[in-house]
């Protein structure tokens, strides 16, 4: 990539003075304050492969592209991702399939996205891509000789082992120490932290989704979250919990939603729940479910961050080792973590943290860490445009 870089002080090109005057060239110019970066225009390929990475994604692609740089997205057919790519705009281009809850059938369709991946990209030719941990992604930008930069909140995640150590860079939260990436044989200098936790990139740019996202009907509830019993770093871990803690909030709450996961489970369920359950099987944005609820029970991850960063009460009984960023989470005093073998005291923990007392200091609690935080979008935008200035 071939750039010509010039110190100023005031002058910030904009889209309407330097774009259009260059409609005819291959370079554009980079608005950064302080600087002026003329770029050949350059691709930038983003694999996403779950929900969550659509919306920490989607504003940097956006931000990529008011910079002169072209990003083109990659996803796979999936039943929880369809449906928000929509939502959002987002041009992907559906590569390959969800693997299921099977070793053999994850590998399986792993190797053929590669394939797909191999075929597709060899004719985009990206410069640099980026993912939350795209094993598929990562083998062939190491056989293209493409820099891969890792996105990623969940260095517990297994695939950090094929992803970690090969990616140029890795960006993640401040709440994940350096340690949690060096046990993969990533050196320190190539982490690079945002202070912010991910959810943070979609909350501060809600407005733009609100009128988009179906909202609760009117009344008080408790919301819960399945965890991600399919994915490889749980191993079928997780759905009968839910059904216990389920069957412990319909005691307390007149009524409980379940945000589901995956084709089935509202059969599975629907047996072994109350009648004052909720089974809501169609994907939804969880932002407007989390505000309106009198209390938050998660077994997946992102939900749990969300619902903390909001101030709500949030109880978290993931089925796992607790990952960093949620550690942190409750070292602040905001967001209870209780283990399997724990969930008997759901009980006394939902009526103590819908206390009004409880849930006011909740409230500034959140509210005072939040202000001391970043927008992460900011923070990777500029990095990503000095390592490819570099």
């Amino acid at each position: 990539m071939e750039i010509m870089r010039e110190e100023i002080t005031d002058r910030i090109m904009t889209p309407a003075t330097s774009m259009s005057a260059l409609l005819n060239k291959p370079e554009y110019i980079i608005d950064m304050p302080g600087l002026l970066v003329v770029v050949w225009l350059s691709k930038v390929w983003i694999d996403v492969l779950t929900p969550k990475q659509a919306l920490f994604f989607w504003p940097l692609a956006e931000r990529l592209k008011r910079r002169g740089l072209e990003p083109f997205i990659t996803s796979r057919r999936y039943e929880q991702l369809d449906w928000i790519l929509r939502l959002l705009k987002l041009d992907a281009v559906v590569l390959g399939r969800f693997g299921g809850g099977d070793l053999r059938g994850k590998l399986a369709t792993s190797t053929e996205r590669q394939r797909l991946f191999l075929r597709y990209v060899n004719g985009e030719r990206p410069v640099a891509a980026l993912s939350s941990g795209s094993i598929e992604m990562m083998r062939v930008c190491f056989g293209l000789q493409i820099s891969h930069y890792l996105v990623s909140d969940t260095p517990h995640s297994p695939v950090n082992a094929l992803c970690a150590p090969p990616s140029s860079k890795i960006f993640t939260p401040f709440a994940v120490n350096s340690s949690e990436w060096t046990r993969w044989g990533v050196r320190r200098d190539s982490i690079l932290r945002y202070r912010a936790l991910d959810p943070l990139a979609w909350i501060i740019r809600w407005r733009q989704l609100e009128e988009k996202a179906p909202k609760p009907s009117i009344g008080e509830y408790a919301l819960v979250r399945v965890p991600e019993y399919k994915a490889s770093y749980l191993s079928g871990r997780g759905l009968d919990e839910t059904v216990e803690v389920v069957r412990l909030a319909a005691k307390i709450f007149s009524r409980v939603l379940v945000l589901l996961r995956y084709r089935g489970e509202a059969s599975a369920l629907r047996r072994r729940v109350p009648s004052n359950v909720e089974l809501l099987e169609q994907p939804v944005l969880a932002l407007p479910f989390i505000k309106n609820a009198s209390i938050v029970l998660s077994g997946g991850g992102t939900i749990a961050q969300e619902a903390a960063l909001l101030g709500k009460p949030v109880i978290m009984f993931y089925p796992g080792e607790t990952p960093a960023v949620h550690r942190f989470l409750a070292s602040r005093g905001l967001l209870r973590v209780v283990g399997p073998r724990g969930l008997s005291e759901i009980l006394q923990l939902c009526e103590e943290l819908t206390r009004s007392r409880v849930r006011r200091r909740l409230e500034e609690r959140a509210r005072r860490l939040v202000e001391t935080m970043e927008d992460p979008t900011d923070f990777i935008e500029r990095a990503l445009l000095t390592l490819l200035r570099d």
